[in-house]
C-alpha cells in the first residue's frame, strides 16, 4: 500500500495534495487509519512542515515548535472528502492515530550488517568471537519469539540482501565471508543506509544497524577532518528530521576484539590488534519500540547490558509521557520530614495526584523539610545511572530545595522513581517548587568515545562519533531544550 501510494503521490502538485492523497489512500484501503498509516502521515507532515505551515488549509497541523498537532490532525482527517463520504454511507472510519489498536503480531528483526573493509577484522579467524556471539545472541532471542521471520542485509555503498537464512548465518565461520561480496566495501554511505532503514522500518519491524560508525565520505576527499565532521553532523540531522516524531533509535556501544587493518577517516591504513568499539543502532516506530521496552514477551531481549561486549547506551526519541510524566507527592512516605497535608482543593476535587500541600511546617527538631515525590520516568529510556544521579536534577523556588536522593520506586500509576526534595531553611507562605531533569548532550560516554584524530588508532575511541550522533540529537531536540521535563508542586 505504501509503495503504490508513494508512486501515486509523485504526480501530486504539492505537499497539501500529497497529504490528502495519503489520507485518502489509507481510508479507502480498509475504512481505517491504523498506527502505522498514521506514522507515515506524520512523517510526511514533518518532512513538508515548512510548506504546510504556509498553507492556510494545513497551517494548524504544525505547532509553533514544528511538531505535528495531534488534535488538528484528527480534525483535518475528519474534514476530508473521503472521511465525510464514508460517514454519510454509515461507514464511519476507525482512527487509531496513537496506536491504540496495537498490533499483536510478534516483532520481526531486520539486521543491517555493515560490510566495509574497516569491519572485517571484528570477526578475524584468530579472534575470540565476541562480535559474532553478540550478533548471534540478538538474532537468537528475536528468532525465539518470531521463528524464521528475521532478515539480514548487507550495507556499505548500497543495501543488499545477505542471501542467508538465520541458520546459515549462524554456521558461518566468518560472518563477512558472504557479506564482503555484496556492494562496494571501500566506504559506507550512512546517508543512504539510515534513510533506507528509517523508510523501510514500519509496523511490527525493528531494524538494527551493526557498524563501527566511522564516517568517511569519498566525495569529501581532500577536506579537513573538521569539515568532514561537520558534514557528518548535518547529514544525520537531515536524514532523521522527517522521522523524529514517528521513529526512535537506541544506540548500544559494544566492544569486541579487532585483528587486521584499521582504515582511518581519510583512508590511511594502520595494522591493529586489540579491543575496538562498534555499535548496534536499533531503530523502530515509536509503537514498536514501546512494545520492546514494556511487553513481557521481550523482557529477555531488552536486557542489552547482558550482551557480550556491551558497554553503554543512549536513546533518541520523543514521547509525551517523557515531557509530562506522571508525578505525585508521597504525603505519608517515611522519608518525609516536617509536617504537611494534601491541599484541601485537591481533596475536594478527588484528583489522583498530589501536587499541592497545605499547612507546611518544618521539622520541630532541626527545622528542616523533606518532601518525597514519586514520578514515572519509564518513557525517558535513559540509562539507570543517569536517572538516579541526584546531580542531574535542579529545583527552583523560595525554599532552596535540592534533590538529596533518587531511588528506584515501584508505586501506583506506574511510578518508577522517588525523588527526595530537602531544605534546611524552608520558606513561608504560598510558593512553588519547580523540578527539572537536565537534558545534556553528549553524555559522558559518547564524549569520551569520540575522537577527531584516529591516527594512530585509539583503542577506545571512534572518529567523529559525537558529531555523527549530535546530528541525530538535533533532529530530536530542534529547539535545544535544556531539560527533559518540568514538574511543579505548590506549598502553603
Amino acid at each position: 500500500m505504501l509503495l503504490s501510494s508513494t508512486l501515486w503521490l509523485s504526480s501530486c502538485s504539492g505537499p497539501a495534495d500529497e497529504l490528502d492523497s495519503q489520507i485518502s489512500e489509507a481510508l479507502t484501503n480498509d475504512n481505517a487509519i491504523d498506527g502505522t498509516e498514521a506514522d507515515a502521515i506524520r512523517a510526511l507532515i514533518a518532512k513538508e512542515k515548512a510548506d504546510l505551515a504556509d498553507n492556510k488549509k494545513t497551517e494548524k497541523l504544525v505547532t509553533a515548535g514544528g511538531d505535528v498537532d495531534e488534535t488538528a490532525l484528527t480534525n483535518y482527517i475528519k474534514r476530508t472528502i473521503d472521511y465525510r463520504k464514508l460517514v454519510k454511507e454509515g461507514k464511519t472510519p476507525t482512527l487509531a492515530l496513537s496506536g491504540a489498536t496495537a498490533s499483536t503480531k510478534p516483532l520481526r528483526l531486520n539486521v543491517y550488517l555493515e560490510a566495509s573493509a574497516s569491519m572485517f577484522p571484528y570477526d578475524a579467524p584468530g579472534g575470540n568471537g565476541t562480535f559474532k556471539r553478540a550478533l548471534n545472541d540478538v538474532l537468537t532471542e528475536f528468532d525465539g519469539v518470531n521463528p524464521g521471520q528475521g532478515k539480514t542485509f548487507v550495507v556499505n555503498t548500497e543495501v543488499n540482501d545477505l542471501g542467508l537464512s538465520l541458520s546459515q548465518f549462524f554456521k558461518q565461520g566468518n560472518i563477512f565471508t558472504v557479506a564482503k561480496t555484496k556492494g562496494k566495501t571501500t566506504s559506507t554511505d550512512f546517508e543512504g543506509i539510515f534513510q533506507e532503514i528509517l523508510s523501510k522500518t514500519t509496523g511490527d519491524e525493528l531494524s538494527v544497524l551493526v557498524s563501527d560508525l566511522i564516517y568517511s565520505d569519498p566525495s569529501l576527499k581532500g577536506m579537513s577532518a573538521q569539515k568532514t565532521l561537520d558534514a557528518a553532523s548535518s547529514l544525520l540531522t537531515t536524514v532523521f528530521n522527517p522521522y523524529a516524531q514517528t521513529h526512535s533509535m537506541l544506540v548500544l556501544k559494544m566492544t569486541a576484539d579487532f585483528d587486521g587493518t584499521y582504515y582511518s577517516w581519510n583512508n590511511v591504513k594502520q595494522p591493529y590488534k586489540g579491543d575496538r568499539p562498534y555499535y548496534l543502532c536499533l531503530i523502530g516506530t515509536n509503537d514498536a519500540m514501546q512494545r520492546l521496552y514494556t511487553d513481557p514477551t521481550y523482557q529477555t531481549i531488552r536486557r542489552f547490558e547482558q550482551l557480550p561486549g556491551y558497554e553503554d547506551s543512549w536513546f533518541f526519541g520523543r514521547d509525551r509521557k517523557a515531557v509530562t510524566p506522571f508525578y505525585t507527592i508521597l504525603v505519608n512516605d517515611p522519608a518525609r520530614k516536617g509536617r504537611f497535608k494534601r491541599a484541601d482543593e485537591e481533596v475536594r476535587a478527588r484528583t489522583k495526584t498530589v501536587h499541592a500541600l497545605d499547612d507546611v511546617q518544618p521539622d520541630v527538631t532541626d527545622k528542616s523539610l523533606a518532601v518525597p515525590v514519586a514520578v514515572d520516568l519509564s518513557a525517558l529510556r535513559l540509562p539507570p545511572s543517569l536517572l538516579t544521579d541526584k546531580n542531574q536534577y535542579q529545583v527552583e523556588g523560595k525554599d532552596n530545595f535540592t534533590v538529596t536522593s533518587v531511588q528506584t520506586y515501584s508505586g501506583t500509576n506506574g511510578t518508577t522513581h522517588k525523588l527526595l526534595l530537602s531544605t534546611k531553611k524552608p520558606a513561608r507562605g504560598a510558593r512553588t517548587a519547580t523540578i527539572r531533569l537536565r537534558r545534556q548532550f553528549p553524555p559522558r560516554w559518547i564524549a569520551s568515545t569520540s575522537t577527531a584524530n584516529d591516527i594512530p588508532v585509539d583503542a577506545s575511541a571512534t572518529f567523529g562519533l559525537q558529531n555523527l550522533l549530535q546530528g541525530v540529537e538535533r533532529a530530536y531536540n530542534p529547539n535545544n531544550q535544556t531539560e527533559y521535563f518540568t514538574l511543579t508542586i505548590n506549598l502553603e
